[in-house]
């Protein structure tokens, strides 16, 4: 009660409350400017105050730490262990970076955010604001930003890019290696504040350790988010925090007040990390009527106000959505987290996911071993120790505030595998709890094991047996690191990547890409804009744009061009394909470049060369064909076929209408060809008109027949339309394979569809849509009875364009057990007609079989027809 009355006491001195005052004020009143009409006002200074403040608050802590740099290395001298501690720690730290820096492939992990720290590095660099440039140009030394937002995201990491620039390059590729660079600094802050607070050398070896071998944790190092440098941080934030704690001077509380604003500024919500430090602060804060108190919170509330100045105004918006939207959802989440974070390995053995299942349930146990440790010794206990356990649990109850912010504001189910780095935030006090019950259950073994005081040698001994084990079991999983498990399925990050590898095949030169996510490039330094931005473009802003870049001008049809439904229901995407088709039917571009990044799509790339002097839609229009019985042929509209004798009677003819409205300029060196089952029936130069293909039955051959309309651009090589008609002449007596019922059949998955794939859409081979034709799965076999009643088969196979990720498929056709016909292996992109000769045949079998995997394996036999 008289320490409480003591407290209170120095709490009314005048200046601690005016102190106080005005460290509550500052958060107060940028929280209420959006709600009283300034949220201009706050829009703005998140715009224009985090640089200059990040640099007061550096030259601060630069100074600060010169003036008290004797003082850190004595004291971390008083709380250093004995040798075998630190050459251990050493050790082990050396051994777990280099096998995350050779093992794991450096680079994104989670897109689009990680892009937005890049680009408001550059913004600060070139503009000195701190925002999102989302679009803009490079130019003589500077930043064009065209286009620009408000970051949600904290700029504490974009302000260490903006640091490094001058020095390291405004690419920005370097910063995979800071971020690796910061992995051993993290071990060994993390080492050293267990060790200040706990004077427990071996739990602070085992906390560090578990913490650094958690696979989530590696590939995060490798990468370039936030959440390493929140781990970072925090450990440096809890060392100072120790530091400050022992010496009390108004100097050591200001330099933890810069340390813990800046911890701020990694994510939101770690501003509420700041209860427990300030909980725990105050018995020395408040220990005299000093400058103490109102130093450490004006400092703390100034410093703050980036992250303040980013939570107000974006105060209610809604970043999540899907099924599973922010709020409401905490309690589901610690569930569905906990169960993805214990799951069983694969029945080869990898990892589901880049978690250890071991880790989880040795914190559950700590958690146990601590919360009953803490009741023990409040009870039990006596001395300073007395309380020991139970001010730890409340530190890590208060700290972990955080969690639950996290958890509720966002749709935190690491079910979604760009969520699964929240468990950064976590993992660290994880690794604490769980190395608990490890440490002591040591200390005890190392006692069993001496009639006295345990040998140093006997305790290090079994230390490092156990650490050898743990770290084994972490580094056996080389080639889940090495497949980088962790966000392999994150379509936009392999895209990004595989676009990068691209551009560092090229030579070194000013570029521009027009992009869906144009902060991507921006952030490393290269111009892009969107492509509705490019669409707004002048034909002469265009070509004075192309001659800016002197040709090097890009577009990327990427992920966002090719599906208009999420890839997973609990998060939001927005996919923009009918953008891209206008795009790139309006715009004459050049492709240079596919790259197939899973099997749903591919990225493409294409040199930009302004928008076309002509319009796609009216380059041909073709109808479906018109059977006609005998009768004598009509004039076409506007020309009459050569080989057509209007005064002769002829058998039953097939006419097809085609229109062609293109009338610019452009068509001057085009022509059309129509081709009969790759046979050229016409070519001739484009002309404006509607006009009619006539065709006798006799030109056709027995089953499916395919017409081909198609325009090209003689001077440039180029092909401008192909379109394609398929008529199934049944003369004769031929007949669709899918009008007779199959004897039996079997695939490697799914079921048999019939004239549409095996997802249940267009049948699509290299391109061309077919309406006739079975959708299966290799492996597959399909045998017909067909009672040797035929004597052709015929088939176009190929794999479907859905998916485009198989290894390879080869097709045989059999008759009576033999083979009759087969194909060569091939992949997407190809069709092979089979023309099979089958008299006497009495079980016809369609038979196709995977290369490797049966993965993406979607074959499609499409018009096939039986010949009698």
């Amino acid at each position: 009660m008289n320490s409480l009355k003591k407290l209170l006491k120095n709490l009314a001195h005048g200046g601690t409350i005016v102190g106080l005052i005005v460290a509550i004020i500052i958060p107060f009143l940028i929280y209420l400017g959006p709600n009283v009409g300034h949220k201009s006002t706050i829009q703005m200074l998140d715009l224009k105050l985090p640089m200059p403040l990040f640099l007061v608050q550096l030259a601060a802590g630069i100074a600060l730490l010169v003036m008290l740099h004797k003082d850190l290395r004595d004291w971390l001298k008083s709380i250093l262990p004995a040798k075998p501690y630190c050459i251990a720690i050493l050790v082990f730290t050396a051994a777990i970076t280099i096998f995350a820096g050779t093992q794991i492939e450096a680079r994104h992990r989670v897109q689009s955010d990680e892009s937005i720290f890049l680009s408001v590095a550059q913004n600060m660099f070139y503009n000195q604001e701190s925002g999102t440039c989302n679009q803009g140009y490079f130019e003589n030394g500077s930043l064009n930003c065209i286009a620009k937002s408000n970051s949600f995201k904290t700029k504490g990491l974009a302000f260490l890019y903006l640091i490094g620039m001058p020095f390291l390059g405004t690419d920005l590729h370097w910063i995979f290696n800071m971020e690796l660079a910061m992995l051993p600094l993290a071990i060994l802050l993390m080492f050293l504040a267990v060790v200040a607070w706990t004077r427990q050398p071996l739990l602070a070896f085992f906390a560090s350790l578990l913490m650094a071998l958690q696979p989530t944790v590696l590939f995060q190092f490798r990468a370039m988010s936030v959440e390493p440098l929140y781990i970072f941080l925090s450990a440096l934030a809890l060392l100072v925090f120790k530091w400050t704690y022992d010496r009390n001077t108004i100097k050591h509380w200001a330099i933890l007040a810069l340390v813990l604003a800046f911890f701020a500024q990694t994510r939101q919500e770690t501003v509420f990390c700041f209860a427990p430090f300030i909980l725990f602060a105050l018995p020395k804060l408040l220990d005299s009527k000093s400058a103490k108190c109102p130093t450490f919170f004006v400092i703390l509330s100034v410093f703050s106000t980036p992250v303040l100045l980013t939570i107000s105004y974006f105060q209610g918006f809604g970043f999540q959505g899907g099924e599973f939207s922010a709020h409401g959802h905490f309690l589901e989440d610690l569930v569905k987290n906990w169960q993805e974070m214990t799951l069983p390995l694969k029945e080869n053995g990898e990892l589901t996911n880049p978690f250890l299942t071991y880790f989880n349930y040795l914190f559950a146990v700590g958690g146990i071993y601590l919360l009953c440790r803490a009741v023990w010794d409040s009870v039990k206990g006596s001395g300073e120790s007395r309380y020991f356990y139970l001010k730890m649990l409340a530190f890590l109850l208060l700290y972990h505030i955080q969690t639950y912010m996290i958890l509720e504001n966002v749709s935190g189910d690491f079910g979604i595998q760009i969520n699964q780095r929240y468990s950064l935030v976590m993992i660290p006090s994880m690794a604490f709890v769980a190395a608990l019950p490890i440490a002591h259950l040591i200390q005890a073994l190392a006692n069993s094991l001496s009639d006295k005081k345990p040998s140093p040698v006997t305790l290090i001994a079994i230390m490092i047996l156990v650490a050898l084990g743990f770290t084994g079991w972490t580094f056996h999983y080389k080639a889940d690191f090495n497949n980088n498990i962790m966000y392999n399925r994150n379509h936009l990050t392999v895209e990004e990547h595989s676009i990068l590898e691209w551009l560092g095949e090229l030579p070194k030169k000013p570029r521009m890409f027009i992009y869906g996510r144009p902060w991507h490039f921006v952030g490393y330094g290269i111009s892009s804009i969107h492509y509705d931005r490019a669409r707004n473009l002048s034909s002469e802003d265009m070509q004075n744009l192309i001659d800016r870049y002197q040709g090097e001008v890009y577009y990327i049809r990427g992920l966002d061009c090719w599906d208009s439904k999420t890839y997973h229901k609990k998060a939001v995407e927005h996919r923009i394909p009918t953008t891209c088709d206008v795009f790139e039917r309006e715009m004459e571009m050049d492709g240079i470049k596919n790259i197939l990044i899973t099997n749903n799509y591919w990225v493409q790339i294409a040199k930009f060369n302004g928008r076309k002097n002509y319009n796609t839609q009216k380059i041909i229009d073709v109808q479906e064909p018109k059977l006609t019985e005998a009768q004598p042929a009509e004039k076409n509209l506007n020309e009459v076929d050569e080989n057509t004798d209007v005064n002769k009677v002829v058998t039953d003819t097939l006419s097809i209408s085609y229109s062609l409205k293109e009338s610019s300029e452009a068509i001057a060196n085009w022509e059309l060809i129509i081709t009969l089952n790759n046979k050229i029936m016409i070519r001739k130069p484009y002309q404006f008109g509607e006009f009619q293909q006539v065709t006798s039955t006799e030109a056709l051959q027995p089953g499916f027949n395919q017409f081909r309309f198609i325009v090209n651009d003689t001077s440039k090589q180029k092909k401008l339309a192909d379109k394609v008609i398929n008529y199934m002449n049944k003369e004769g007596g031929a007949i669709p394979l899918t009008e007779l019922n199959y004897e039996s059949h079997q695939q490697g998955w799914g079921n048999l569809h019939f004239n549409t794939s095996i997802e249940g859409k267009k049948m699509t081979v290299d391109g061309q849509n077919y309406d006739s034709g079975l959708g299966t799965h290799s492996p597959s076999q399909t045998t017909y009875d067909v009672g040797g009643k035929y004597s052709l088969f015929r088939t176009t196979v190929g794999l479907d364009d859905e998916s485009l990720c198989s290894d390879g498929v080869f097709v045989e056709i059999e008759g009576d057990g033999k083979v009759l016909n087969s194909t060569p292996v091939f992949t997407n992109g190809t069709a092979h007609t089979l023309t099979v000769r089958i008299e006497g045949v009495q079980k016809l079998t369609l038979k196709s079989t995977p290369k490797g995997s049966k993965d993406c394996t979607h074959v499609d036999f499409v018009n096939a027809v039986l010949i009698p």
